[in-house]
């Protein structure tokens, strides 16, 4: 790493890898899953209102979430338009800025080579490579946490200690560390609401009864000036939100979507106490070969150590007591994890490096193989966009082995090996955004109804998606009933009604296996004079299916 850390050129490197990784294919790929497309929308709707206090989704309040992500996705609007790329650059750069910060982290207490390994890792692991570009609040949130543990760090550490950000509490960088404290605790807030404050809270709460069991200068924190400041930031917004909503945002904002996920299980999943443990090989690949060294930096009595450690649990801690569980939840412990881990890569050689670097070696085999298999099964011929789609989403997975292979072994091939990676990276994620775009229906469906006149009734049934109301400009009566459907057919004026014939697990095309599952649909209720029916064959990526459905239509 020698060769990679000079002082002058890290950030610069560190934002040409980050760029390079998540920008390729950030503009093409549709928008995924099905809260990309409601941040998205109701980003657009918030514009086309000029409000800046209460977002929309299909014309319906949403509140889900504060306003900074809309706020920051309409800046993204500005620039490229409203389309993918617009909504995804604000997480693009605050990703960006997220690993700068832990560059910033790791040079300021173990020096260039930790702090530049801390960020490539972190940059280069496969949840982030997913979530760094994403339309969603997540990224801001952990920015913001981070900003946040790094100026806890700042302002507790004892002042004797040669990696202090201060020598006396009431010196110019205390100042500026205290400001930056809790203006980020306000705008984290405005982010993603209270878990901003949580993950310090606990982490704090940590170190002294668990990791350190030593007294910390609370006093440095200026909790009762600070919370002021916080609250005023939060204010802002919040007051005005409020009052429009009749204090609705906060008890849907806080009371269902924060204090409700605590204790139900939200769309059905079940609880495991496990999941994040079982998720850590897939969202910290391919680093998670190497986590052991990451434990291993805690063997030494530093309160950086220790601190980092108590950060690492913190995210974990929570959310494994919280029954809503996805895998994205404990991103806000992965700067803490990178850091302990490129501490533990500098030990040198030992039996869990090679036990990783063979690990690496075997996956990279087994990768190889499943890119030839993707290439050479049959496919049906509507299908064949996902072709491209899978072997490039297969060519990124191993082109993050290849950096982090590269990043391990450094010496003579380094620089060969990480510009390979970030090229075949690249790569891959365009050529799986344009085969998902080729294949997406929601993209496609649309121009089925392009000529259809202003007061024209759009209704899903089976298939209701919100990517198709980001896609479609329309606004959409979703998850219609057979009831419903029939009144709104009996109702004069002109319908479109999709429905889902049937669908498949992707991954069943290639194996040829006939897993086909047929939907109920209510086309018998269709049979009037005047309907039109398309069918089309394609990509669900909200539900991940392979799914045909039929546009029925009345003009």
């Amino acid at each position: 790493m020698k060769t990679l850390s000079s002082g002058r050129h890290a950030p610069l490197l560190l934002l040409a890898f980050v760029f390079l990784l998540l920008l390729p294919g950030t503009g093409t790929v549709p928008l995924l899953d099905r809260d990309e497309p409601r941040f998205a929308t109701a980003s657009r709707e918030m514009a086309e209102r000029a409000d800046w206090i209460k977002p929309t989704f299909n014309g319906r309040d949403r509140f889900d979430k504060p306003a900074l992500s809309y706020w920051l996705m309409r800046g993204g609007y500005a620039v490229f338009g409203q389309n993918e790329l617009g909504a995804r650059l604000p997480t693009v750069l605050c990703t960006a800025a997220l690993v700068l910060a832990v560059w910033f982290f790791g040079v300021r207490w173990f020096g260039p080579e930790t702090g530049l390994l801390a960020g490539l890792g972190l940059a280069s692991c496969l949840q982030l490579f997913i979530h760094g570009r994403l339309a969603l609040a997540d990224m801001p949130m952990i920015l913001a946490i981070t900003v946040i543990q790094l100026a806890l760090a700042a302002l507790l550490f004892p002042a004797n200690r040669p990696w202090s950000a201060t020598d006396a509490p009431d010196s110019a960088a205390a100042r500026r560390w205290w400001w930056t404290l809790w203006l980020a605790v306000g705008l984290g807030f405005l982010a993603k609401g209270p878990i901003t404050f949580a993950v310090p809270i606990v982490s704090l709460l940590l170190l002294r009864f668990v990791f350190w069991r030593q007294p910390l200068p609370w006093q440095r924190l200026g909790a009762g000036r600070g919370a002021l400041v916080a609250l005023t930031v939060i204010a802002a917004w919040g007051v005005p939100a409020l009052i429009v909503t009749e204090g609705r945002f906060f008890t849907v904002g806080i009371g269902e979507h924060v204090v409700a996920r605590g204790y139900e299980k939200f769309n059905g999943r079940s609880y495991n106490p496990f999941f994040y443990l079982g998720t850590a090989p897939l969202s910290l690949f391919p680093w998670i070969c190497f986590a052991p060294l990451a434990f291993l930096a805690l063997k030494t009595k530093d309160i950086r150590h220790r601190w980092l450690a108590s950060w690492l649990t913190a995210p974990y801690l929570i959310f494994t007591l919280y029954a809503t569980q996805l895998p994205h939840y404990v991103l806000p412990a992965f700067p803490a994890f990178f850091l302990l881990l490129a501490e533990g890569l500098g030990l040198g050689k030992n039996r869990w490096r090679r036990f990783g670097e063979i690990t690496l070696a075997a996956i990279s085999g087994v990768v190889v193989i499943l890119f030839a298999t993707v290439l050479l099964r049959p496919l049906p011929a509507d299908a064949s966009a996902l072709r491209p789609a899978f072997a490039g989403a297969i060519a990124a997975v191993f082109g993050l082995l290849l950096i982090a292979t590269a990043l391990v072994r450094g010496r003579r091939w380094l620089r060969a090996g990480l510009t390979a990676g970030v090229l075949i990276v690249a790569f891959g994620a365009s050529q799986l955004a344009s085969g998902l775009r080729s294949a997406s229906l929601s993209v496609r469906l649309p121009a089925l109804w392009a000529d259809a006149p202003a007061e024209t009734r759009f209704i899903g049934a089976g298939f209701s998606e919100p990517s198709l109301i980001f896609y479609s400009h329309r606004h959409w009566l979703e998850n219609a009933s057979p009831k419903v459907i029939e009144t709104e057919i009996a109702t004069p004026g002109p319908i479109v009604l999709v429905t889902v014939e049937r669908q498949i697990d992707p991954l069943h095309l290639f194996t040829g296996l006939d897993r086909w599952r047929t939907q109920k649909t209510p086309a018998n209720l269709l049979t009037g004079p005047g309907w039109t029916q398309q069918r089309l064959a394609g990509f669900n990526p909200g539900r991940s299916r392979w799914q045909e459905v039929t546009v029925w239509r009345r003009d």
